[in-house]
């Protein structure tokens, strides 16, 4: 008797091993939702931290979540609880009553926050979705595709079970019917991970799935194409660096120097001067009719670091979060187009911080709406791209901007703590590529420079002065310094001992600027650009031969 009960037991623990659970999931707490809060997936990847609110049958996004993940291009201000959408002819502007082509709230406001009408994002952004945000679900949830891809799909075999993990003993989520076709996520030895057309995520045993295929989104939403300036050749721009009016008197000579070569001149005239948006305007009405009767066309520099006590207190990112002092810098700058003449700008705000990012990239959308809109070229300047300066965002330049500017120098200052060359040919290169990556090579500018660095060490630190190569190649032959040329970096280098000082140039001349002007041809560029006139010698612009 002992025998049997002893079989007994063990069988039906052997027999239960291969029983599958019928135990079924509680929903809320497996979705982790209740009421109105919804559980957001992105391309079938749960978000476990965020969730989004259905309100009045709308999926309500937070507002950080959608810019991070969906559109970046929605800019919004609590402070004057505003939502601005820029188009490249339109600015748009959504306030608390402001509602969608459906007839829904644009924008919600809760204690946590603001959050974004998904009908909104969807009208302006490749992005599709299956809600399941009806008051009667019992865990609400929001799956939203983007930039998918390719994805696997697959027909359910029979009648079978998702389950929360891979094993038949874990609960249930849902019911998989026969002839059901599903997406297929992973798939291990015995188990797949799917997602259902219910909107449940979870594993079924592989052998209940066949016919699989594999399936592409196509697109729903296009960004329209902006019309972009054109300047009907290949760009060659110099900088005229302009401190004071007296400076504009040397444009001719400068030019004259140029031989002909310049097409666009960039005269450093529109200096933030303070906190509250103020500039110094350097402007001659002279000077650019004069610029004109010489062929050349004329793009002011607008920066935010030529006047110290704009530098300091001037802030990006304060500044141009107020749609107002947006709109007010932007009539300005307009205003003094039309005063002046200009045939565009030339935007070169540097040392942005990373928080400043966002501000900077409205102003200049809204910049170009009001550009295009007069006829006006739209150029920005950035440096080399690395991971520290990704907020600058060289793809919504690429997008917005007519023409974005590599600035392909200062691979070593001072700041490095080390010397070594201003702009080395793979340095150049490396700027470019990255560059072409982000921005159509056709409306991507590289810079050059018409400067390099004198080096020396004293006492163990190492420092230099950046020199125009006429003042560099002046001072070489002055203390005889004899160079070499380095087929890796593109640029020759000589060193001196000079007064019991070691000095080191990496110089800048016609056979380094040929290269790195060759790279425009080489890499299909809109052209090139110089910092700055009036550094370099004549004979250097018999290079200037782009096609």
């Amino acid at each position: 008797m002992l025998v049997v009960f002893f079989f007994l037991l063990f069988g039906r623990k052997i027999f239960d091993k291969y029983i599958p659970s019928k135990e079924e999931k509680n929903l809320n707490e497996w979705f982790e939702v209740s009421g109105e809060k919804v559980r957001l997936h992105l391309n079938d990847k749960r978000d476990n931290e965020i969730t989004a609110i259905a309100k009045d049958g709308e999926l309500y996004i937070p507002i950080a979540w959608a810019k991070e993940n969906i559109n970046k291009r929605f800019f919004w201000n609590p402070e004057e609880d505003l939502l601005v959408y820029t188009l490249p002819d339109q600015i748009l502007h959504y306030d608390s009553n402001s509602v969608t082509d459906d007839g829904h709230k644009a924008y919600i406001s809760l204690d946590d926050g603001m959050y974004i009408s998904y009908s909104l994002i969807e009208k302006y952004t490749d992005v599709r979705a299956s809600l399941f945000i009806a008051p009667e679900e019992p865990a609400k949830r929001a799956f939203i595709y983007k930039d998918r891809g390719e994805y696997t799909r697959a027909t359910v075999k029979k009648n079978a079970s998702l389950r929360t993990r891979t094993s038949i003993k874990e609960p249930v989520l849902t019911k998989l019917v026969k002839g059901e076709r599903v997406t297929v996520l992973e798939e291990s030895e015995k188990w797949a991970k799917i997602t259902t057309s219910s909107g449940f995520t979870g594993y079924v045993e592989k052998k209940k799935l066949i016919d699989y295929s594999k399936e592409q989104d196509t697109p729903v939403y296009s960004d329209p194409v902006p019309k972009y300036y054109d300047l009907g050749e290949k760009v060659v721009m110099g900088w005229h660096q302009v401190t004071n009016k007296d400076a504009n008197a040397s444009m001719e000579s400068f030019v004259a120097n140029a031989g002909g070569k310049l097409n666009v001149i960039s005269p450093t005239w529109i200096q933030i001067s303070s906190k509250d948006g103020d500039y110094i305007n350097l402007s001659s009405k002279e000077y650019v009719d004069r610029a004109h009767e010489l062929g050349l066309k004329v793009w002011p520099t607008v920066d935010n670091f030529n006047n110290p006590v704009g530098f300091k207190e001037f802030s990006t990112r304060d500044y141009f979060a107020n749609s107002k002092n947006r709109q007010s810098f932007i009539s300005r700058l307009m205003a003094d187009a039309e005063s002046y003449g200009y045939d565009g700008f030339n935007l070169d705000f540097e040392a942005l911080p990373q928080d400043a990012g966002e501000s900077y990239a409205q102003f200049y959308r809204e910049l170009a709406v009001e550009c295009r809109s007069a006829g006006l070229a739209l150029s920005i300047d950035n440096y080399v791209p690395y991971h520290f300066n990704e907020h600058y965002d060289l793809s919504e330049q690429g997008y917005f901007a007519d023409y974005v500017i590599i600035m392909g120098y200062d691979e070593y200052t001072n700041a490095s703590g080390e010397a070594g060359p201003v702009a080395s040919l793979p340095y150049v290169r490396n700027g470019i590529e990255k560059t072409i990556a982000k921005v159509p090579h056709e409306r991507v500018i590289n810079a050059v420079p018409f400067y390099t660095r004198i080096w020396t060490e004293e006492n163990g630190k190492v420092t230099s002065r950046a020199v125009g190569i006429k003042s560099a190649l002046k001072f070489a032959a002055e203390n005889e310094i004899s160079f070499s040329f380095d087929e890796e970096l593109g640029l020759n280098y000589g060193e001196k001992t000079i007064d019991g000082v070691p000095v080191k140039i990496w110089m800048e001349d016609e056979k380094s600027l040929e290269r790195k002007i060759a790279l425009v041809d080489e890499y299909g560029l809109a052209g090139i650009a110089c910092w700055r006139l009036n550094y370099e010698p004549a004979e250097i612009w018999s290079l200037f031969n782009i096609n």
